[in-house]
């Protein structure tokens, strides 16, 4: 069996010149990285990862394993599905190791936890989706560092480090780029009025109509009947009118956003112009509508390297939680 002793023999270096190579370690010269892999590619040397993780334990009380937690949703919702992408990237360059953990959400101890975070075989957790009160109780009775990734109540959270994005003000800009363009009607749509986070979003968007002088007007606000409900049910009668109520929606969802703008296209159908505007938050600028929007691209890979770094803050340094936003 090849080993690391083989490896430092062969590229004519220190063993742990190859451990710092193959750990990631930035302290390596360039020169000395390149002997190091091309004798590891050479020899057919792979480290021994079930070995690695208890020397790393027993030497520093590090796994270098990340786990990322969602609570009652999949991963493959489109809401979720880019942070996994993200947080994987962000891991893979610091070395760590990335575990996918999903919770029911009616945890009510660390012994209802799967074995992998019951028995803090990892050393830090990012906690997202259906977070509820017990779930932040059991995640704070873990040895485990956690940083939860999205907005929620600070009352919820009790402390625990918290990635969150600047929401409200980018709902704010896009009303305000609206009224400047000449809106005065500007309606409002959310598919989860009971989310938290819609729920400050709505009252931004009141707010914003009141600086500017304009009316609130509930009869143009519409709100779905919860998470992936959608919105077609419930827009459908209105886009039905001869003359539309608003001038212009605000739709935090892409998703949702998209769904008006079919609804935009039956109204108006393919012949006249459509003179309504949506201004909606996106991820990718590839993701576009068919109908004038105004966008606000969100950047998920510096709101999930957040999230990670300050894990590993907590976790290398000791550092103690905190609140992070994101422009």
């Amino acid at each position: 069996m090849i080993s690391m002793d083989d490896v430092a023999a062969k590229a004519n270096v220190s063993k742990a010149t190859v451990s710092r190579v193959l750990n990631g370690k930035k302290v390596v010269s360039p020169v000395a990285r390149e002997k190091v892999l091309a004798s590891c590619q050479e020899l057919g040397y792979k480290l021994n990862y079930n070995i690695q993780d208890l020397i790393l334990k027993s030497r520093s009380g590090f796994t270098r394993n990340i786990a990322f937690v969602i609570v009652n949703k999949q991963f493959g919702d489109p809401a979720y599905a880019h942070w996994v992408d993200g947080i994987a990237r962000a891991v893979n360059e610091a070395h760590y190791h990335l575990l996918l953990v999903k919770l029911q959400g009616d945890e009510q101890t660390i012994y209802d936890l799967p074995p992998i975070l019951r028995d803090e075989r990892v050393d830090g957790i990012i906690l997202t989706g259906d977070i509820s009160r017990n779930i932040v109780e059991v995640a704070k009775s873990l040895d485990s560092k956690c940083v939860v990734l999205g907005n929620y109540s600070e009352r919820l959270l009790d402390g625990m480090a918290n990635v969150r994005c600047k929401t409200e003000s980018w709902i704010a800009s896009m009303m305000e780029q609206l009224i400047r363009s000449g809106k005065t009607r500007i309606g409002f749509v959310e598919e989860n009025p009971e989310n938290y986070g819609s729920k400050a979003i709505f009252e931004v968007y009141k707010e914003v109509l009141g600086e500017n002088g304009l009316p609130f007007d509930p009869e143009i606000c519409y709100f779905g009947k919860g998470a992936f409900t959608g919105i077609f049910d419930v827009m459908m009668p209105v886009m039905k009118r001869k003359k539309l109520p608003f001038d212009s929606l605000v739709c935090q969802d892409i998703r949702i956003a998209r769904e008006i703008s079919y609804l935009l296209f039956g109204h108006f159908g393919l012949e006249r112009p459509i003179d309504i505007v949506l201004g909606t938050i996106r991820h990718f600028d590839y993701y576009t509508l068919p109908v004038p929007t105004i966008y606000h691209d969100s950047n998920l890979n510096e709101y999930t390297a957040a999230a990670l770094q300050h894990l590993i803050e907590q976790i290398e340094k000791q550092e103690k939680p905190k609140t992070i936003l994101i422009s």
